[in-house]
């Protein structure tokens, strides 16, 4: 018996000199898009979930997809390939050894689809399942049952709050991640120097089990900050300068969100709210390139003094009566 020939790399929408990393994208994409789960009593997204199945089963396999290139290379050539009218011999050129389903398990096939097999003739014929159906004898086993784990693992949103100083530099999480089972899974996690409101970190092969396993992202926010003002990759700070060496000049210690504190030096005659910009000391530039930042400017404000010595009073009087003679 004839089969109709399967161009598998259309039914992914991917170019026959994919990657792997391609195929998996596409792959993971239109599965979503077709899982039973998401698509109830639907016969048509049924028979589209099984394609794409089957396409990602052999691209993804180097061997099997090799032996699948060498028979489209003679399908298009002459319009046909050795055992196309069902000769015994197909399935010894083409399909040799027997292979097992690996982008789902026996049992997820079970709880998907019954005790059909959910490949088409052309893979039985050249590459062969091993679907036996034997798990459709167990009790309490019915084409009704969905299966538990996606084949591709579902993705997992976590949201973290982390400091100025935490985002200067880079920082950990632990986190706990429920599991479809019910357990509870710690994981640590890096958040990468950069990050502010509203990033968006993604962990890759940290969400739920599937094949491939889904992805973590974590949606960051940044807690207010009473000494640090961000703005993109621009920090603002505040610094409070006694009046005389704002007046006479000389230095004050300026801190940075890492711990460091860099000595800015005042000029003679500073005025209360005058910025100083310290190069490269602000936030990075890009999420995980802190060796490019941008810049930190330290405002300056004057710190008056509350309580003068008579002595003191005196003298500030005389200054203050010297920039103001009495004619």
């Amino acid at each position: 018996m004839a089969v109709d020939y399967k161009d598998y790399y259309k039914i992914l929408g991917v170019s026959k000199d994919a990657d792997q990393k391609e195929i998996q994208r596409a792959f993971r994409r239109l599965a979503r898009k077709y899982h039973p789960d998401v698509n109830p009593d639907n016969k048509e997204a049924e028979n589209k979930f099984k394609e794409i199945n089957e396409a990602n089963e052999v691209l993804s396999d180097p061997e099997k997809r090799k032996k699948y290139d060498e028979m489209g290379a003679y399908y298009q050539q002459y319009g046909a390939w050795p055992g196309a009218g069902g000769t015994t011999d197909a399935r010894a050129r083409y399909g040799g050894g027997q292979y097992q389903y690996r982008t789902m398990n026996e049992e997820d096939l079970e709880d998907l689809f019954g005790g059909s097999s959910p490949f088409s003739d052309f893979f039985e014929t050249y590459f062969h399942s091993g679907f036996t159906g034997a798990q459709a004898r167990r009790a309490g086993a019915g084409t009704g049952q969905r299966a538990r784990q996606a084949v591709a693992g579902r993705d997992v949103e976590a949201e973290v709050e982390i400091t100025v100083a935490e985002a200067y530099q880079g920082t950990q999480r632990v986190l706990e991640l429920g599991q479809p089972d019910g357990s509870t899974r710690r994981l640590e996690v890096k958040i990468p120097a950069g990050v502010g409101e509203g990033s968006r970190v993604r962990i890759s092969g940290q969400g739920m089990p599937g094949t491939p396993r889904g992805n973590l992202y974590l949606n960051v926010h940044l807690r207010p900050d009473p000494q640090y003002t961000r703005e993109g990759s621009t920090l603002r700070t505040r610094i409070s300068v006694p009046l005389t060496t704002a007046m006479l000049g000389g230095e004050v210690p300026v801190p940075i969100p890492d711990g460091r504190r860099l000595m800015l030096r005042i000029p003679a005659g500073t005025n209360d709210g005058r910025s100083f910009r310290l190069r490269g000391q602000g936030m990075p530039e890009k999420i995980g390139h802190p060796e490019q930042r941008g810049d930190l400017y330290a405002e300056v404000h004057v710190d008056l003094p509350t309580q003068l010595t008579d002595e003191q009073k005196r003298l500030f009087e005389a200054f203050a009566s010297s920039l103001n003679p009495i004619h």
